[in-house]
């Protein structure tokens, strides 16, 4: 069967951005099961060991796969034939890989000292193996965001995330072990990489189609940026208790993070796959077409706003409901950590929009300034507030660095594009306005009692935005089609 790429099921954003963003959402019960487990079974100590090692290992993994993860979707997109494109991302994506594994395996001993736990050499030793792994999935991933086979995509995700908590509970049950653990990370790994080969085979010894020169002037700004995000997510934390904060505020900041996820996994699902159809519709001349992609994009983060809202009037309930009632205190540290990974989210969204703009040579340098900009404004930030509000301006600092490059991602976007999305931003402002009220307004004392109250919100945002003419014939359209889904032949 042949249809015209804008057309195809299988490379339709809207099924993909579904499945990707509900997929990256299993994250939350299965981990929350997993975390609960391993933390009963191996008690503080040694949950705390393999949670640090965990970390450790994830930070590095997620640094090296993010060096080429939009350069490598953004070729894989625009070329044809993709092949030689995709052997020579492998190439590399097994160099960087290699080389992260060979550091941690020559260095376990001293990081573990750095880390200020020597018994964490061995576990290091370990998951040096799954930095390799990591690298080698992520390569399957991209190929298949950039070829529009979105549903494989998601389908990995819900394999990662299942195998993952059936492995480490079902091997920490039995085994007691921190190692065991550990085992269970680097073989969840292998078995994704197994189930992403028999979704694509990529050849290594292939000809390779893509200069390095070509590949990194594209990926370097991007590099940048995704290094400058991965460290705002974490440097309020450490300003918080290199500044003086006590272990009390620490714990009501980690816990409100913890619950402020939800934009940064929207943005994991969604980002990539907007980023593959642009680059799609790019290369195929659909110019217009990618213009008005863009431009939904662009309004489906905004629509994060009243969400936002939402959390921000429940926040009094929420946590002292998940976490008890000793971490009430941390209520506005959530509202300002929820508004600033949905401001994270939306620039992460505007970058993907740039980089597949035939314009990304020229706009691309402003990426890595961007990244630059959200860094650094939030150090200072927290270097001004932090000694005079603890705690809160830790989450205003973050909050308001966020908000910034949010808007200069969104400047870039028009640069870009030519798509202006004010009117829907003062939409989606007053119905927060209005959501929020009401959140605030009505409390609750039930986890049931608050499901419904978020569900019926959700309503009244999407009402209030229908009463103010948000929604176009063809969103209305996009609906009718949402219900009534085009399935594959």
């Amino acid at each position: 069967m042949t249809s015209a790429p804008n057309v195809a099921p299988v490379f339709r954003l809207r099924d993909g951005a579904l499945r990707g963003v509900g997929a990256e959402m299993l994250l939350l019960p299965t981990g929350l099961i997993t975390a609960a487990v391993l933390a009963r079974v191996l008690g503080p100590a040694d949950y705390g060991l393999f949670s640090l090692a965990a970390s450790f290992i994830g930070w590095i993994g997620l640094t090296t796969t993010s060096f080429l993860a939009r350069a490598a979707v953004k070729f894989v997109s625009e070329t044809e034939p993709w092949q030689p494109v995709a052997t020579s991302i492998l190439r590399w994506r097994l160099a960087i890989g290699g080389a992260a594994t060979v550091l941690v395996l020559l260095g376990a001993r001293v990081f573990a000292e750095l880390l200020g736990e020597r018994a964490l050499a061995p576990y290091l030793v370990v998951f040096a193996i799954d930095l390799l792994l990591v690298n080698l999935v992520r390569t399957y991933r991209d190929v298949l965001t950039g070829t529009g086979r979105f549903r494989e995509v998601a389908t990995l995700s819900v394999v990662r995330w299942i195998v993952r908590m059936v492995l480490l509970a079902s091997l920490v049950a039995i085994t007691h072990s921190v190692m065991a653990a550990v085992v269970g990370s680097v073989v969840t790994s292998l078995v994704e990489l197994v189930v992403a080969r028999r979704y694509q085979s990529l050849n290594l010894r292939g000809t390779a189609g893509l200069p390095g020169s070509r590949l990194w002037s594209v990926a370097a700004p991007l590099l940048v940026f995704s290094s400058a995000l991965q460290l705002h997510t974490k440097v309020d934390l450490f300003a918080l208790s290199a500044l003086g904060g006590t272990a009390s505020e620490t714990g009501l900041y980690s816990a409100a993070q913890n619950l402020a996820v939800p934009p940064s996994l929207f943005a994991l699902g969604f980002a990539p796959l907007l980023l593959a159809s642009l680059g799609r519709l790019e290369r195929t001349g659909q110019h217009h077409a990618a213009s008005e992609t863009a431009r939904l994009a662009l309004r489906v983060c905004l629509a994060l706003i009243p969400l936002a809202a939402i959390v921000a009037g429940a926040s009094g309930e929420i946590m002292p409901l998940i976490f008890g009632a000793a971490f009430g205190g941390a209520a506005p540290l959530l509202t300002l950590l929820f508004g600033a990974t949905a401001a994270l989210a939306a620039t992460a969204v505007c970058v993907s929009i740039v980089t597949a703009s035939s314009r990304a040579a020229d706009v691309s340098r402003n990426v890595s300034m961007l990244g630059a900009l959200l860094l650094v404004s939030a150090i200072v930030l927290h270097l001004l507030l932090i000694p005079r509000m603890g705690a809160s301006g830790a989450a205003l600092a973050t909050a308001v660095s966020a908000l910034v490059s949010a808007m200069v991602g969104l400047l870039m976007v028009q640069m870009a594009w030519r798509v202006q999305v004010y009117a829907t931003a003062v939409r989606m402002m007053l119905a927060a306005v209005s959501v929020y009220w009401l959140a605030s307004s009505i409390h609750t004392a039930a986890w049931w009692m608050l499901s419904l109250k978020f569900a019926l919100l959700v309503v009244v945002s999407v009402a209030i935005l229908f009463l103010l003419g948000e929604f176009t014939t063809d969103d209305k359209q996009r609906v009718r089609d949402l219900l009534n889904p085009v399935t594959d032949a």
